[in-house]
């Protein structure tokens, strides 16, 4: 006969493994378990959270600054961070917050929202189920009597170089055994309010909007490439300006993981490609995003209005090397998906 004793710990032990691992099924309560939440501000460990999630701590790096953590994972993808920043760097490429990195008891802290968006989904996990990445609709920004943004200079515009980036982009991911469309084959204008839907009705996996950035008049010098994903649920645009600025839920909210999985993909690998100034991976209420029923983000290029990328834009080699990248961003972005199944 099994002593009551043992039977009782027996019982115990399998229920506290049992609780343990629906906590760790939780994304939200990974903080809570782990102890990390700061009472009087929400916010939350960078360092302790973290490890929740596979990562350790590394080693400063000579000329890092005193507030500053290095984080990574055996064969991951690793994570820097500094004090008062509004970013994160995610293996070399900015990701926006939506609170900037703070300080407690001598650890750097992000906030609970920043945590959930961007950390678990991209360290952690994803929701289920995936969404698939066969078909896939490229959107050339502006058209017909829309122009875009141009460089007097070089007579060139933000049209012709978005269709042209598309077409090239399309051929690539033809030949991967991507099936594509696109919202537009020639100089022809499209309403902002029509271009997700071509998404919904095509029953489209993926959604990448092509466009080439623009300074301010009289600006020739601002450079470099970002990728927007749908602003999340709850989190402020990081341009208010150019989006809604406030915080509504929208209907491409359901794919917020996979809208920031995706366009750290992209940008990632535009970086790497081009060598060009990473301006990071941004959120905006973007009308392009609102409304799509799949994942799906909105890429500027490089800033058509610069005097020396403007003519790097103007240039087809260089629009082709953008084109590859985009597509080796929506590969590497697959085969994410494919690796958290």
């Amino acid at each position: 006969m099994t002593p009551r004793w043992i039977t009782a710990r027996t019982t115990r032990n399998n229920f506290v493994r049992h609780l343990v691992a629906n906590l760790l099924s939780s994304s939200a309560l990974l903080v809570f378990c782990a102890g990390t939440a700061l009472a009087a501000s929400g916010d939350i460990y960078l360092g302790d959270s973290l490890r929740q999630l596979g990562l350790h701590e590394l080693e400063q790096k000579k000329g890092d600054p005193a507030e500053a953590e290095r984080h990574g994972a055996k064969g991951g993808i690793g994570l820097y961070a500094e004090r008062n920043r509004d970013y994160l760097w995610v293996d070399g490429i900015k990701l926006y917050l939506n609170e900037t990195v703070g300080l407690a008891h001598g650890k750097l802290t992000v906030s609970r929202l920043d945590y959930e968006k961007i950390l678990v989904p991209l360290y952690w996990k994803l929701p289920t189920p995936m969404p698939g990445t066969k078909r896939i609709i490229i959107d050339p920004g502006h058209g017909g009597k829309d122009p875009g943004k141009q460089n007097a200079a070089l007579k060139y515009n933000e049209k012709a170089a978005t269709l042209d980036t598309a077409i090239r982009l399309k051929l690539i991911l033809d030949k991967l055994g991507f099936d594509v469309i696109l919202t537009r084959e020639k100089d022809v204008a499209i309403e902002l309010d029509q271009r997700a839907p071509m998404a919904i009705k095509n029953k489209a996996d993926l959604f990448v909007s092509l466009h080439y950035n623009g300074g301010a008049k009289g600006d020739t010098n601002s450079s470099g490439i970002e990728t927007y994903c749908l602003s999340p649920a709850g989190q402020r645009s990081t341009n208010a300006a150019g989006g809604k600025a406030d915080t509504s839920t929208e209907a491409g909210n359901r794919f917020d993981a996979f809208n920031l999985q995706l366009a750290w993909s992209i940008q990632r690998k535009i970086i790497a490609g081009t060598g060009a100034e990473d301006r990071g991976v941004r959120r905006a209420r973007f009308a392009v995003l609102r409304t799509l029923n799949c994942p799906g983000v909105l890429v500027e290029g490089g800033f058509i209005s610069s005097k020396s990328e403007g003519a790097q834009i103007a240039n087809p080699a260089y629009r082709q090397k953008i084109a590859e990248a985009v597509a080796a961003g929506i590969s590497d972005y697959a085969q994410r998906l494919q690796s958290k199944q």
